[in-house]
């Protein structure tokens, strides 16, 4: 090996290379003080700035015959208008922004299988902006923006269609909640009927008291007739007698003259004496007497017939009043009683069916949006830019990896810029 040779093999030993640093040491330290600096400067005075995180999913634009829900768009719609950025312009003059203002807002979505067609999985979207507001008005904004688009694009179609179709079922079912209202005002006036029925059946069994009453009367009116019949009978009895007796004793007299004065006064009222055969005038007045007998026994008996029949007819209408009276009760009382059901229970479950119906249809128009939401918009508590730690050591370690490396190279170029630089 020559000498030329020997002088340009450089030996690297830890003196050698601890040697170069210390020559080197401005800039070996340089470079990495100055990464300091910088990092430093950059977390003290660079621009704050807050994210905003915000999950959406496809919405709901119709649902089917079986009241599932349909989502008309797709995860890589919603991901291809964010990418696109086709709500920039829009965005910036609803916030006011500077028209030069390039807002960024990043979407991301993992599918997982076919459930990215039915809006399966979710999209997160993030931005970041100078404050907190900021970062999450870009975020609603967006979504909003976005929302208009697919409803303008939808407004032929399934969104809109739905939407009306649900609010005239929600009139429909409306109209069907005012009928039932409508039903227990006529229940209720039913029933007010009916309980006045029940005042008229009151009268009817005072009305048949009445009856009642009357055959009572009628019943003692007979028995006074029997019992004045049954005393008068005694009173016949001893006149037939009488007769009988004179009778006897003008047949006793075998055609002597007849002392007439013995005749009493109530027969020779009857009787024509004075002129007259005293036989015949007796007969006569006998057969008389015998008359009130018998017309006195058919009076009673007819009387005592009737009381009979009276008796009957009172027990009769007794029996009568108290089933007439007891059945039209109970029938009152069980149409009262379906009334009150119908009106207490059945009209409570339909109007709760109505009610539940109702908040079912507008829960679904309540549903309806081409993008919905998953959770509110999460704005971090503190700025995630600039990360002036982060920054900071990031510079440092480039400041010595290049100050090592600049220093090395340095020390190089002086020990062998004229074999360098050799013409």
């Amino acid at each position: 090996m020559s000498a030329e040779q020997s002088n340009n093999t450089v030996e690297f030993s830890l003196a050698t290379i601890l040697n170069i640093l210390w020559r080197r040491r401005l800039i070996v330290l340089g470079l990495p003080a100055l990464g300091l600096i910088v990092g430093l400067l950059y977390g003290v005075f660079g621009t704050r700035r807050w994210s905003a995180t915000a999950t959406v999913r496809p919405g709901i634009t119709a649902y089917s015959l079986e009241g599932q829900p349909i989502r008309q768009w797709q995860l890589r719609d919603i991901t291809t208008w964010y990418e696109k950025e086709f709500y920039q312009q829009e965005l910036n003059r609803r916030l006011g922004l500077p028209a030069n203002f390039r807002a960024k807002i990043r979407t991301e979505f993992i599918a997982t299988g076919l459930t990215n067609l039915a809006g399966g999985e979710v999209v997160t979207l993030w931005t970041t902006g100078v404050s907190p507001e900021l970062a999450a008005a870009l975020i609603d904004t967006s979504i909003a923006m976005f929302k208009e688009y697919a409803e303008g694009d939808t407004l032929s179609s399934q969104i809109q269609l739905t939407k009306d179709g649900l609010k005239l079922q929600i009139e429909m079912l409306e109209t069907r909640f005012l009928s039932v209202d409508k039903k227990e005002v006529s229940l209720n006036l039913r029933l007010m009927a009916t309980r006045a029925d029940s005042l008229v059946i009151s009268v009817l069994g005072e009305e048949l008291g009445i009856e009642m009453e009357m055959i009572n009367r009628r019943q003692d009116f007979y028995r006074s007739r029997i019992k004045d019949l049954v005393e008068v009978r005694p009173t016949i009895y001893s006149q037939l007698e009488q007769i009988n007796q004179l009778f006897d004793s003008v047949l006793n007299n075998d055609g002597d003259a007849f002392d007439s004065s013995s005749i009493p006064a109530w027969v020779r009222r009857d009787a024509v004496l004075d002129d007259g055969d005293v036989m015949d005038g007796l007969a006569e007045v006998r057969l008389q007497v015998q008359q009130q007998l018998n017309h006195n026994a058919v009076k009673r008996d007819s009387f005592t017939y009737e009381l009979e029949l009276a008796s009957l007819e009172y027990q009769r209408r007794q029996i009568k009043r108290e089933a007439t009276v007891k059945s039209k009760l109970r029938e009152v009382e069980q149409k009262i009683g379906d009334l009150k059901l119908e009106r207490d229970f059945e009209l409570p479950v339909k109007r709760r069916e109505v009610r539940t119906d109702i908040n079912s249809r507008r829960v679904q128009l309540n549903s309806l949006t081409s993008l919905q939401r998953v959770g509110p918009t999460i704005i971090s508590e503190k700025p995630v830019r600039p990360r002036g730690g982060r920054a900071t050591l990031i510079l440092v370690f480039l400041g010595i990896v290049g100050g090592l490396v600049l220093g090395f190279a340095w020390d190089y170029l002086e020990v062998n810029r004229r074999e360098i630089f050799r013409s």
